[in-house]
């Protein structure tokens, strides 16, 4: 793949996500919430879009969509 295709594609795939999410917010498109987040997985987690990222940033991670949690150190006989 192209770096000029790339990039096209991931505009693509950005037009269809903001697309997706502006249908969500319309009362006369709103689909639910479960059936939104399946169709942007299928538009952001497409095999052309992850070989896009892929080419742009091939180091970086997907970031994580489960929020990190503070480990938390409690010492012996402190409170």
């Amino acid at each position: 793949m192209q770096m000029k295709n790339a990039l096209l594609a991931l505009t693509e795939a950005v037009r269809q996500a903001r697309l997706e999410i502006a249908c969500y917010r319309d009362d006369l498109c709103r689909g639910t919430p479960e059936g939104t987040v399946d169709r942007l997985s299928k538009i952001l987690g497409d095999e052309e879009i992850n070989a896009a990222m892929a080419l742009i940033d091939p180091d970086a991670e997907s970031p994580s969509i489960v929020p990190q949690q503070e480990e938390r150190r409690v010492s012996a006989g402190r409170h």
